[in-house]
């Protein structure tokens, strides 16, 4: 279920604005930002030691980079 203020929804009716639509778009934009920040919390920790080894070590194939921005 999907409460709105009837403020919300007279002006959006008035401006020919889909709510449902615009709702759907709205919880989908939720769900992708939800799911993006699960993942970076459960890969926190390989993220770290993956850019503490590239500190260390490196870029892998760096010296096959045929663009290099220094």
């Amino acid at each position: 279920n999907i409460t709105l203020t009837a403020t919300n929804l007279t002006a959006a009716r008035e401006l020919g604005l889909n709510v449902s639509a615009i709702s759907d778009a709205a919880v989908a934009d939720a769900v992708r930002l939800a799911k993006a920040e699960a993942w970076a919390q459960e890969n926190a920790t390989a993220i770290t030691e993956r850019r503490a080894w590239i500190e260390a070590n490196g870029t892998p194939l760096a010296d096959l980079q045929v663009l290099k921005i220094d």
